[in-house]
């Protein structure tokens, strides 16, 4: 089987044409259906179903006896796992340069981030995504500045991945949203702790999926890709997975 990750638009072609699942990484409902969408969209050039790729989010959770309780929770979490040096390292992404002096408690930067490759953040990948840095900036300036963030407050609001936080009725109730409103086909649990970390789902949350007929209660199958319910791969497909993988570089 292939996982793929990208967003770009040719990281979306290559999913469309040999991914069997693509992983996403979209805040709310809306951007995840889009995502859905025009991925799924590109499937038929290609000879493929719907149902030959999978759009799987990597997500994280906090769950509480309360929304509130929950919530809290997630903070915290979030806190822990952002230090102020890590703040900085990720703005350094965006940014540029070296922005080691930067006090992560306080103000974003005054200066622009550096456009170019020789510079403090060379190769890594984050500036890659970040395929305009000048914009993205804009963009954290206008939320710090509306919501009164620090660096490590916005860098903690701005790097998290789809949660999905409250009580397990709730996030059981979200989760199926998003499958049954086509703005994924599943999910990949990122839990905050291991091991360990997933058992107060699979305890509480679990039972209320499989309650609602949206999750298995028992396998059917004795491989991932039965298990995710995907087509048998073809040898055709197998030799056009090969071509496109030593022809592109995501």
């Amino acid at each position: 089987m292939v996982f793929q990750a990208g967003d770009s638009e040719q990281g979306r072609e290559f999913a469309a044409a040999s991914a069997d699942a693509i992983f996403s990484r979209h805040g709310t409902l809306d951007a995840g259906k889009a995502f859905y969408a025009d991925v799924k969209g590109r499937l038929a050039r290609y000879g493929r179903s719907a149902d030959s790729l999978k759009i799987l989010p990597a997500v994280t959770f906090a769950l509480g006896d309360t929304d509130a309780e929950a919530h809290e929770k997630a903070e915290l979490v979030r806190r822990q796992q952002v230090s102020g040096q890590t703040a900085i390292r990720l703005l350094e992404q965006v940014w540029n340069r070296d922005l080691s002096g930067l006090d992560p408690e306080g103000p974003l930067p005054e200066t622009d981030p550096l456009v170019g490759e020789h510079t403090v953040a060379q190769g890594r990948a984050s500036v890659r995504m970040n395929r305009d840095p000048l914009a993205v900036a804009r963009e954290w300036r206008a939320l710090a500045e509306a919501k009164n963030l620090s660096v490590r407050d916005l860098v903690i609001e701005m790097t998290g991945r789809q949660s999905f936080i409250g009580t397990p009725a709730r996030v059981a109730a979200e989760l199926n949203r998003f499958v049954q409103e086509d703005a994924s086909d599943g999910f990949i649990l990122a839990p905050h702790l291991t091991p360990g970390g997933l058992d107060e789902f699979a305890d509480t949350v679990v039972p209320l999926l499989q309650e609602r007929g949206v999750f298995r209660t028992e396998y059917e199958g004795s491989t991932l890709r039965e298990h995710l319910d995907l087509p048998p791969l073809t040898r055709t497909r197998t030799r056009t997975r090969t071509r496109t993988r030593t022809e592109e570089t995501i």
